[in-house]
């Protein structure tokens, strides 16, 4: 039996894709998969516990930028190596972040609007789903290539930070296009621009900042699939292969168009080079910033 675990809740927006491929990695390898949920400090606590089992194969872990990336930066003492001691798997997703703004924000209806009202008004608060996500890095990252000063305001969790958007009761909020969708749809909350090199799928009319004002801009969220440290080669490449097969069945394929993630998926090795690289430039936004976060 194998082990998925996620450092998300139950129904999240991690947890639910997580679900989707347990079945199908069942019948592909043949033996049982069964989710564990360990939620806490936006999966570190998950990870941590991963990082010290045996390297079998039969216990894997649905990491995310935010336990694997921007951890390095938002904890005083991170109490693992998101590179050294994890065996990558495959990278699965990526989930372009998107600035929203209340419906009453006066400023929504372009990126050069936007900007204009919050030079000309600093500090205004802009809501973010944690303290240690892509999300918050991705306004650390805007403060100095768009010369603007925002105040993040960490909710706990998407859900309050999208309740009080459409209440009015925050401007501004950053989150994963995923999420995002089915609000800006409804027109509960206004989309204003995306974190990504690319626009989004979903939302194909909502450009892009690295389309606009700041060549190169790319700030997304990403899940990927590692195993404890030392684990074989043959049980690597195996569970990726599954992975892959799995990926491309129709109902898969279907549920991240429609959530409108990315599902780029990867060999072990690119893997490590994208978290290395994902990994330098949280490290450097974070020097630059003078930035000190700390998710215990």
């Amino acid at each position: 039996m194998i082990r998925l675990i996620v450092g998300y809740a139950t129904g999240g927006n991690v947890d639910v894709p997580a679900r989707l491929f347990v079945p199908e990695l069942q019948r592909i390898l043949g033996v049982p998969v069964i989710i564990e949920n360990r939620p806490g400090a936006s999966g570190i606590t998950a990870a941590e516990a991963v990082a010290s089992m045996a390297p079998d194969g039969y216990n894997i872990i649905w990491g995310t930028s935010a336990s694997h990336s921007v951890s390095v930066v938002a904890m005083a003492s991170l109490p693992f190596d998101p590179v050294k001691d994890f065996a990558p798997i495959t990278l699965i997703s990526e989930d372009p972040n998107v600035i929203v703004a209340s419906e009453g924000f006066p400023a929504a209806d372009s990126i050069e609007a936007f900007l204009a009202y919050v030079k000309s008004h600093p500090n205004t608060p802009i809501g973010t789903s944690g303290p240690a996500t892509s999300g918050r890095f991705a306004v650390e990252l805007m403060k100095p290539k768009l010369g603007v000063e925002l105040t993040v305001v960490p909710y706990k969790s998407t859900g309050p930070l999208l309740t009080d958007l459409a209440g009015g009761h925050i401007p501004l909020g950053i989150m994963g296009a995923s999420t995002a969708v089915p609000f800006i749809r409804e027109k509960s909350i206004r989309a204003i621009a995306m974190t990504s090199l690319r626009r989004s799928s979903v939302l194909p009319d909502v450009p892009t900042l690295n389309e606009t004002v700041s060549k190169g801009f790319d700030a997304v969220a990403w899940s990927a699939l590692f195993a404890p440290p030392g684990t074989p080669d043959a049980i690597i490449n195996k569970i990726n292969a599954a992975m892959k097969e799995a990926s491309e069945l129709p109902a898969i394929k279907k549920w991240f168009a429609e959530s409108g993630l990315e599902v780029p998926m990867s060999s072990p090795e690119e893997l490590t080079s994208f978290m290395k690289a994902d990994i330098q430039k949280w490290v450097q936004v974070a020097k630059e910033n003078n930035l000190k976060i700390d998710v215990q």
